[in-house]
């Protein structure tokens, strides 16, 4: 039997999963968790042994007691063209092109074990698939327009680089990566919960607010901090995207006092900004995570720190960039897809941090998500007809900001 184990420990040492399928998003999903310190199974009997399991290829009896994830069996090329991001990757006139590496896939596949914990800790819940990197564009009626990005900020230069695959998760320093062998090892057992969790969420970035809808629709309270006299930038999009990443939240202006009081009732913290500030692993963690995990009695705490910058941009500096031969042109890949793809795997990383306990501080460089799109390619053979991108209805209006001030404040004890 064959499967992943984690190069160095993580969050998620003590837990065996199991994937059932061939398909590059399940595999994806297998790695993931892997990296993150679980044991991954592959095969038709791993799910016997396993807390849990993705099953893409029906090996599963619905009549088990262990969380199951159900899926199908898709191929990258499959998962590219029903994203909606295939759509937007070209030139105006042009046909959709294919991509290097495997974005959908890799995407979907952090939605699958970031749905997948979110059951092992005890939460019914079901996530999204790979459609959420083109939702943005879908509301707000982008079209492929290469050499121009989607949203027409960024033109891929003529000779794009050539960058070579990575991982997407720096945790406390180390960058996070899962071994194929032959036999995964044994592990000792745990029980696993997912506990109630307060979010705080200082991102203005479409990675932050969708790191922070996942973290939602899991059944984490997400606490949205914003000046009413300089509110997030992303109001200024179209209202339904906002309100599509933050229905269901909260949004407070507690002031400088009141802020440092919030985060430290916070068990996740999201923020953008600049990487690399604790990539070193012998560097003290922040004050916020030492003294809140030693506060808490179980579950973990997370500050979440996503690079800003250009989805688009990053993308094409490590070569996640698709070509138009016929024209000779280059194309970005999707719509910034450097951003949703951060968004999905710090939704993952903080779910992980949360359900394994202790302190950590997970970093998700914008150009390590792209340069993680490159490990493996699309199929060879003739394309589906790609998808036209969509978006999900929201589930509600997104709060006005700072509305949910004085109600926090008083349930959360910050005066």
């Amino acid at each position: 039997m064959t499967g992943w184990s984690p190069e160095s420990g993580g969050p998620l040492r003590g837990l065996r999963v199991a994937v059932c399928g061939s398909g590059a998003a399940v595999r994806h999903a297998g790695r993931l968790l892997a990296s993150l310190g679980a044991v991954a199974e592959t095969g038709e009997d791993g799910w016997r042994e396993a807390d849990g399991v993705i099953d893409a290829s029906g090996a599963v009896p619905s009549t088990v007691d262990i969380p199951v994830v159900r899926t199908v069996d898709t191929t990258a090329l499959e998962d590219w063209a029903s994203s909606g991001a295939m759509m937007l990757t070209g030139r105006r006139d042009g046909p959709p092109l294919r991509c290097p590496g495997q974005p959908a896939s890799l995407g979907w596949g952090a939605l699958l074990a970031t749905e997948l914990l979110a059951r092992v800790g005890g939460r019914a819940v079901m996530l999204p698939g790979p459609r959420v990197l083109a939702e943005r564009a879908a509301l707000a009626g982008l079209h492929r327009n290469a050499p121009c990005s989607a949203d027409g900020r960024f033109v891929v230069p003529a000779a794009p680089a050539q960058g070579e695959p990575d991982w997407p998760i720096v945790l406390n320093g180390l960058v996070r990566r899962a071994l194929s062998v032959e036999r995964p090892g044994l592990v000792p057992r745990r029980h696993w919960h997912f506990p109630a969790t307060v979010v705080v969420d200082l991102t203005s970035c479409w990675a932050g607010a969708l790191c922070g809808h996942l973290l939602t629709l899991v059944g984490a309270r997400v606490i949205k901090v914003e000046d009413p006299a300089r509110p997030d930038p992303a109001r200024s999009g179209p209202p339904e995207f906002f309100d599509l990443l933050h229905a269901g939240q909260e949004s407070v202006s507690p002031g400088e006092r009141g802020l440092d009081r919030l985060l430290r009732k916070a068990d996740i913290v999201l923020e953008d900004g600049e990487v690399g500030v604790w990539s070193a692993p012998d560097v003290a963690l922040p004050d916020w995570a030492e003294d809140n995990a030693g506060r808490r009695g179980t579950g973990g705490a997370c500050w979440v720190r996503i690079g800003g910058g250009s989805g688009d941009e990053a993308a094409a500096a490590v070569g996640l960039v698709a070509f138009d031969a016929e024209a000779g042109v280059p194309a970005p890949c999707g719509d910034a897809i450097a951003e949703p793809l951060a968004g999905v795997h710090a939704a993952l990383a903080a779910v992980a941090c949360r359900l394994g306990g202790g302190r950590w501080v997970a970093e998700l460089p914008l150009r390590a998500q792209a340069a993680a799109a490159l490990m493996g390619s699309l199929e060879l053979g003739p394309a589906p007809s790609p998808a036209p991108p969509v978006a999900r209805r929201p589930a509600g209006r997104a709060p006005e900001p700072g509305a949910d001030t004085a109600r926090v404040v008083r349930e959360l004890g910050l005066e």
